[in-house]
């Protein structure tokens, strides 16, 4: 089967850039990297300096658009820049992976997801953790109604930020909801679906930078029962406690943490997870059965770029279409009320 032939566009410090040009380049059989296109000359130097840009072409941006042997493009900019970004290309025809959260402004995503949606164009957002193998587990119990009616979703993922990281927190529409929170968004959806209420609470800790909202919180109710998303930017071990927890009236399905990076050679980020699933044995209090999963390490981004190749060629259906991304991005914006 021929590569997909592709090109990066954007090399972004604080997306997903180079982590997905490094899985790219590891999945020899899958593609091709054309080359990358970094239109700011401050980032371009950095990024050359790189290995995950070493020896690769160096395209301008005109010259992108012109190409017409390429089978996608890889758009890896600024987070409030994605979207604008992105359109330039559905436009022109390409099939598409953007990093989440995939833009900035609200206009500048439905224009590309209605421009994607007329063109017929292949398209996927870059929420890899759709393709953790536990998350994949615990949103099979939903669906084959395992875990009964579910009562409660809690996700949480935190990092420490300091510096020059949050004051560009400062300039994204709800801060810390926006830049990490829109993964638990995406995971919020796919295992409860549209919340009846969110209330947002995103704050400022003030623990470094003032009026920072580096603290994001918000409560989605739902028919039975309240749930959330939990990020910050000021918890120390924050990533080491990333977490997922799925209760309902049958069972409870617990990831914690989220992943858990380990050293593998040839692979990136590997994380080996555990997946907790109890079930209560009698009406007894306490008396349970707990399951535990244990999944090898595996790629982070490895099994996200394996289905964009696999749609893009036709071998399959996204599972992820337009307008479910559409629906994570509204909701995202619904949590980030404050928009400059």
């Amino acid at each position: 089967m021929k590569k997909l032939r592709v090109v990066q566009y954007g090399t972004w410090k604080y997306t997903h850039a180079a982590h997905t040009m490094l899985a790219m380049r590891g999945l020899k059989n899958l593609y091709e990297v054309v080359g990358v296109c970094e239109p700011d000359p401050v980032q371009r130097a950095q990024a050359q300096e790189q290995p995950a840009y070493a020896g690769l072409r160096w395209l301008e941006e005109d010259e992108l658009l012109q190409m017409t042997d390429l089978d996608a493009v890889i758009v890896e900019n600024k987070e409030t820049e994605q979207a604008a970004a992105a359109l330039k290309f559905a436009r022109a025809g390409f099939a598409l992976h953007v990093d989440k959260p995939c833009g900035g402004a609200m206009q500048d995503f439905d224009e590309l997801i209605r421009v994607v949606k007329e063109k017929r164009l292949p398209f996927q957002v870059g929420y890899m953790y759709r393709y953790n193998p536990a998350v994949q587990r615990a949103l099979e119990l939903v669906r084959s109604g395992r875990l009964g009616d579910i009562t409660a979703v809690e996700l949480q993922m935190s990092q420490c930020y300091h510096g020059d990281m949050l004051r560009f927190l400062g300039d994204l529409p709800g801060g810390m909801m926006f830049y990490l929170g829109c993964h638990l968004v995406d995971l919020m959806l796919l295992a409860q679906g549209e919340p009846l209420e969110v209330l947002p609470f995103n704050t400022a800790s003030g623990t470094e930078e003032a009026g920072i909202q580096d603290v994001g919180f918000a409560l989605l109710r739902y028919p039975h029962g309240l749930s959330f998303i939990k990020t910050a930017a000021c918890e120390v071990s924050g990533d080491a406690r990333r977490q997922m927890v799925i209760a309902g009236t049958r069972g409870t399905v617990e990831i914690k943490p989220l992943e858990n990076p380990v050293e593998v050679p040839g692979m990136l980020c590997a994380n080996q997870i555990d997946c907790r699933i109890t079930y209560p044995t009698s009406i007894v209090a306490f008396d349970q059965r707990p399951e535990i999963v244990r999944f090898p390490p595996y790629g982070r981004y490895d099994a996200m770029m394996e289905d964009f190749c696999r749609v893009v060629r036709g071998e399959k259906e996204t599972d992820y279409p337009p307008e479910y991304e559409q629906r994570v991005y509204h909701l995202l914006r619904r949590l980030c009320p404050d928009v400059k």
